[in-house]
């Protein structure tokens, strides 16, 4: 109960004491009931609960006429109910394409003219182990997405240990997400890096800039600059015109595209064996999966962005590069 002044004439006000409605839970519900049950009166309950006495004896006259416990009913609209075939379509184009709920809304609908709601796409996958929980996907981002305007302005470069023990390292286009090279090594050296980068220099030419970490096999150290100069990496880079960007520390989330391709990597292949194996999964990134940074309204995939973003010279380069003749 609360004091509240209402004005009746002139200056003159009065108090009145006001009920503050409180949402009833089933908790509560049941703890009215029993306290009915002992012969406490509805008046009194009212009051405790901050309700009105009418509810308390409607909760009560339901409970007389059923004999069982009254329940709130669940907040939004009923669920339509799932059927076998609304299902098979479902898990047929996730088996085709590999893709989170959202993607697959959009394929089922371009391709069979049906909209399914994407969340009850996740919830068929969900029940059929093609999909988790993912919570964390509900908190706020405290970092804004970063995406360059056309292909070949920058490339991501970073090494993924994988539990073979190996070291794989991809070469990752920023504007279209597209892999231009990528390799398997037993170490994660330097010369290693420079062949997976040579292979994608030799077949799409030079970017503008390459983005890495500090890692040795990309970034000379203070104290090795001293003894040593610059890295053989970067020594190579400042050769070909290419600028070095170089993440700041503990800040993964500047190389975040390419960390999430690693992520996808570990879930398809180790995690769910969906891709056997590599070579699989970077053609399934490139070639299969439409991307939600991308045309979405085309289901553009990351190979179709990188020639959509490539500037007219840089075209006429590669097709020069890949066909000398």
């Amino acid at each position: 109960m609360v004091k509240v002044r209402r004005l009746v004439s002139g200056n003159h006000f009065v108090y009145e004491a006001k009920l503050l409605r409180v949402k009833l839970n089933n908790r509560k519900i049941r703890w009215l009931i029993q306290e009915k049950l002992r012969g406490r009166g509805s008046g009194e309950l009212a009051l405790i609960q901050k309700v009105t006495r009418r509810r308390v004896e409607q909760l009560w006259q339901t409970y007389r006429l059923t004999g069982t416990m009254p329940t709130l009913k669940q907040a939004g609209r009923p669920r339509k109910p799932r059927n076998l075939k609304e299902a098979n379509l479902i898990l047929q184009a996730y088996d085709t394409h590999q893709t989170n709920a959202l993607t697959l809304q959009k394929i089922i609908f371009q391709e069979q003219r049906i909209h399914l709601p994407h969340n009850r796409i996740h919830e068929v996958l969900r029940m059929t182990g093609r999909a988790q929980p993912q919570p964390a996907k509900q908190l706020r981002r405290k970092w804004v997405r970063y995406e360059r305007a056309h292909s070949m302005s920058l490339w991501h470069m970073d090494w993924k240990q994988l539990s073979t023990g190996e070291w794989f390292l991809a070469i990752m286009d920023n504007a279209s997400r597209f892999i231009v090279a990528y390799g398997v090594h037993p170490q994660a050296t330097t010369e290693n890096t420079l062949t997976i980068l040579k292979q994608a220099i030799a077949k799409y030419g030079c970017p503008d800039e390459i983005l890495t970490d500090r890692g040795s096999q990309f970034y000379a150290s203070e104290g090795e600059r001293k003894e040593k100069g610059i890295s053989q990496f970067e020594q190579y880079l400042a050769d070909n015109g290419i600028k070095h960007i170089l993440c700041r520390v503990n800040h993964p989330q500047m190389n975040g595209k390419l960390e999430r391709f690693y992520g996808v990597l570990e879930d398809k292949i180790i995690h769910r064996a969906q891709i056997a194996t590599i070579p699989e999964y970077v053609h399934w990134h490139n070639e299969i999966k439409p991307h939600l940074s991308l045309n979405w309204e085309n289901l553009e995939t990351p190979i179709q962005a990188f020639h959509r973003k490539l500037p007219e010279d840089r075209k006429n380069l590669i097709k020069i590069i890949q066909d000398p003749k």
